[in-house]
């Protein structure tokens, strides 16, 4: 998403675009001609955070300096600083893992990316452990990744998630065989081989072979925009703009709303760019539902378990064949497809239980050295052979991950809700009428998505659910407008 941009939003950070009713702010007197709108700054900030050149000629940068006090009136000063890279960085290699075509290639590749994550071991401990040091207070040390405040009920509910660290090997191995990497030590290299568009679907069918092919990926956009914009997900003249960036993995950035949102995808379609889509699509309408007339920093202030627990189950609706046949995938294919997407996310909430074990076990470490040794401990009962430098550099994201592991748990909860109000908990594995066949079912969600502060929060979300309330008056209407989107390259 042809200038750099990051692998992922920062956790806690708004990640898609929001409702905007420009909201004047000017700067200091002396600079009273300068009129600063804050979110089409914001908007800009994140166009030039993406590559793209801004809407006004004056880089969004000088602008935000200009109009600095006003920010930190807001409450956005250090939202602002994490768009414009200003706060402390986060460890990263540098290079980025290419996906050559021939084995030697990509092994090749791995090894650069494990040579710079052993060559960052001591940046990366020396930066959790100073994160460690400072949130020694009332809050986990992991809240200080986030740019604006966490709901308390949100804190402590990704403080308490746990699960077990479980044996992935014999996924990795199943998906090694197909993407033509051998070995045991390559498990973290075929996820990301999958997740960056590059896999393929899991072991074959008895037949050696799918009986189908996935859309082309501008059929697969247009269909799946076009199926948030039925179920009154995004406004009818909100348009999503695709980047296509070869070995990027899917991504969301705000501009604003009304307006558009930037869409980060691979060039190639695979199974998780349906999945994934889906988990992006979700975190556009969270943002895309926003009261246009709430306080602003109302509007960029997001849930972390809510957002990721939301994005979860929108992404779930793909492993269902009746949602798979509205892509025009066939039978079989959707079964295969449904199985990888079970696989995915056990492989995907393993290694999350692997980061919050680490978690655990660093705050015992006094060294670097210990540090690896714990990672070692913990990739050991994974059965994935991991590179423990790799492991560690996962810690830079670990409020990402427990946002993640708890919005599983928090997904099955709203399942359960919808299910009891709507339909049943078999009919979506089957294609039958659930409740998200049901246009009341996406009256509630969307209702529940329009509310911000306290009851904008995960928790929130769910008395919604339970109790709810009148419609918000911004909230938009349910429309039949056409899906659309339009390519920057």
């Amino acid at each position: 998403m042809t200038a750099a941009v990051p692998d992922a939003v920062h956790p806690g950070v708004p990640d898609a675009a929001h409702p905007c009713v420009p909201h004047a702010v000017h700067p200091a007197e002396s600079d009273a001609a300068h009129v600063v709108y804050v979110e089409d700054l914001i908007a800009d900030l994140q166009l030039e955070r993406a590559g793209l050149p801004g809407r006004d000629p004056v880089p969004a940068a000088r602008r935000a300096r200009q109009a600095a006090g006003e920010l930190a009136d807001l409450g956005l000063s250090r939202f602002v600083a994490e768009l414009l890279g200003e706060t402390a960085p986060v460890p990263a290699p540098a290079s980025v893992l290419d996906l050559e075509a021939d084995e030697d290639g990509r092994r090749a590749s791995y090894e650069v990316w494990c040579a710079e994550a052993r060559e960052l071991t001591d940046e990366v401990w020396r930066w959790l452990t100073e994160r460690r040091r400072a949130g020694a207070g009332q809050l986990p040390w992991w809240c200080g990744e986030s740019a604006l405040p966490l709901p308390h009920d949100s804190v402590r509910r990704l403080a308490e998630v746990t699960a077990p660290v479980r044996d992935l090997s014999e996924i990795a191995a199943a998906w090694a065989c197909p993407t033509g990497l051998r070995g045991s030590a390559t498990a973290e290299y075929n996820w990301r081989w999958l997740l960056l568009g590059k896999g393929v679907l899991g072991p074959p069918l008895p037949s050696g072979a799918l009986s189908g092919e996935l859309p082309p990926l501008n059929e697969l956009i247009t269909l799946l925009v076009g199926q948030a914009r039925r179920r009154g997900l995004l406004p009818p003249a909100h348009k999503v703009k695709v980047l296509r960036r070869p070995n990027t993995p899917s991504m969301v950035m705000p501009v604003r709303l009304p307006g558009s949102s930037l869409l980060s995808l691979p060039t190639a379609v695979t199974p998780v760019t349906v999945q994934y889509l889906q988990h992006e699509l979700a975190h556009l309408a969270e943002h895309a539902l926003r009261p246009s007339d709430a306080p602003i920093v109302e509007r960029w202030t997001f849930d972390p378990l809510r957002s990721e627990g939301w994005a979860l189950l929108l992404e779930h609706l793909a492993g269902s064949t009746a949602f798979l046949a509205r892509l025009g995938i066939d039978e079989a294919t959707a079964a295969v497809l449904a199985r990888f997407y079970a696989e995915e996310e056990r492989f995907s909430r393993g290694l999350m239980a692997a980061d919050l074990a680490l978690d655990t076990g660093l705050a015992g470490c006094r060294t670097s050295a210990e540090a690896l040794d714990a990672a070692s401990a913990v990739a050991a009962a994974t059965g994935l052979g991991w590179a423990p430098e790799l492991l560690l550099l996962r810690q830079t994201r670990v409020l990402h991950w427990r946002s993640y592991l708890a919005g599983y748990a928090w997904r099955d909860t709203v399942r359960a809700e919808l299910d009891a109000r709507f339909g049943n908990s078999h009919s979506h594995s089957h294609g039958g009428d659930g409740w998200e066949d049901r246009d009341e079912a996406w009256a509630l969600l969307r209702s529940a998505l329009a509310r911000t502060g306290p009851a904008g929060s995960a928790a929130g979300f769910l008395d919604e659910l339970r109790f709810p309330g009148p419609t918000p008056p911004h909230a938009p209407a349910r429309t039949a407008h056409p899906g659309s989107h339009e390519e920057a390259r």
